[in-house]
């Protein structure tokens, strides 16, 4: 099967002191990440460098090309015209000296890809990054890769404080991209239960969050809250939504400016952009006040919240224009739907929970909803994710011979 290398990245990326990139040019060739020898603002001293399967002396894998180039202060970048060995002439010259640093980063860059040559065997095809690792680490990584036992080991639970500590390792790597790399080769099975698992464990952590604090009357508590974890609030539109503004400035001065009134969180329609305005009280915001012939009028704080946000909606409506000039972010308002986060319905009576249902169902502009209703929402997410146990491919972990490590 032929191979087509330009579909590979053109160029690795710099080398660094703990990555290397890798880009196939061959079956049995590979551009590496450029030897940066020294840079100023109008020189660079570099070394770009190819891995090669050498059949016939395997030890002299690496070739490359010192390059030194040179340009103004003032140009961004150096110049593409170059001068070769062709260009050497009979009776001439050329000479490029390297002082102790760059002579010393020439050393460690091959010293570095000579190692991974031979830790590698041969050229891998495709477009790699290669993270370094200690040598603890690397003999650790070669009896899980040898030894299936020991890559089960993993799998149980009472060593689950190992699997903990290696995250933690692996997610203070320095290059992302190189993580990122590294989980693009796992097997899709593999994928799907390390992502179900950290989305159950955020649910989790989420929900202890919400219900350790259902008597919090703390409202920049809330705030901060919603604001770490946005997609909470996501959740109330059938729509995709993100946070367009928090705090914003509804009237006055401008949408991210000082002045006006101050909403909680305004919400964006990804794809129309069109807003939501969204207000918070706290669980502990009473909802109604006194029993009035058989029913209850409400409260001071939910009738006072309820015009406070239809109030942020008019002055957002009317001071369309000069907001959207003030704004760097482009929005539109088309009949923003209004939402009210207060209370807990587990605070009320039966008589007051059909006053609530009457009240809201019947109310066109403002959606209510309740902290132990936002609550059963988490619930039922974390629900969802928890029901995809992989259960069956936990009972096939006996039988896994090749791990994808």
């Amino acid at each position: 099967m032929k191979i087509d290398f330009s579909d590979y990245r053109s160029e690795p990326r710099e080398m660094s002191d703990r990555t290397i990139d890798l880009v196939s040019t061959s079956t049995k060739t590979a551009d590496a990440s450029p030897i940066i020898l020294n840079r100023t603002k109008r020189i660079q001293t570099k070394f770009e460098p190819a891995l090669i399967d050498n059949d016939k002396e395997p030890a002299k894998c690496v070739s490359g090309k010192l390059i030194y180039e040179k340009k103004r202060e003032k140009e961004s970048e150096f110049p593409t015209d170059k001068l070769t060995r062709q260009s050497v002439k009979v009776g001439e010259l050329m000479e490029i000296s390297l002082d102790t640093s760059e002579t010393y980063n020439l050393f460690c860059g091959l010293k570095a890809l000579y190692k991974l040559h031979e830790d590698l065997g041969t050229t891998p095809l495709g477009s790699t990054t290669y993270t370094k690792v200690d040598s603890s680490f690397r003999q650790f990584y070669s009896i899980i890769q040898s030894d299936p036992s020991a890559a089960r080991m993993l799998g149980q639970s009472e060593n689950f404080d190992l699997v903990k500590l290696l995250l933690q390792l692996i997610t203070k790597s320095e290059s992302l991209d190189a993580l990122k790399n590294s989980l693009s080769e796992l097997e899709q099975s593999n994928v799907s239960v390390l992502t179900n698992a950290i989305n159950v464990e955020r649910l989790e952590r989420v929900l202890s969050l919400l219900e350790d604090n259902a008597e919090n009357g703390d409202e920049e508590f809330w705030q901060n809250l919603f604001a770490e974890n946005q997609w909470i609030l996501s959740q109330l539109f059938a729509c995709p939504c993100t946070i367009f503004e928090e705090k914003a400035y509804v009237g006055g001065k401008g949408i991210s400016n000082n002045g006006g009134n101050v909403c909680d969180f305004i919400y964006q329609n990804n794809l129309t952009q069109n807003i939501a305005l969204i207000e918070i009280k706290t669980p502990c915001t009473p909802l109604f006040g006194n029993s009035y012939r058989c029913t209850y009028s409400l409260s001071a704080d939910m009738s006072g919240a309820i015009n406070q946000i239809l109030n942020y909606k008019d002055k957002l409506s009317k001071d369309y224009y000069s907001n959207c000039h003030n704004s760097n972010e482009s929005f539109e308002v088309l009949s923003p739907k209004c939402f009210l986060i207060i209370g807990m319905i587990s605070h009320l009576n039966t008589p007051q929970i059909a006053a609530l249902e009457n009240y809201r169902n019947n109310l066109n502009n403002v959606t209510i909803i309740t902290y132990d209703e936002l609550i059963q929402r988490v619930k039922d997410t974390l629900a969802i994710f928890s029901s995809n146990d992989n259960t069956s491919e936990n009972d096939n972990l006996e039988e896994v011979e090749d791990w994808p490590f």
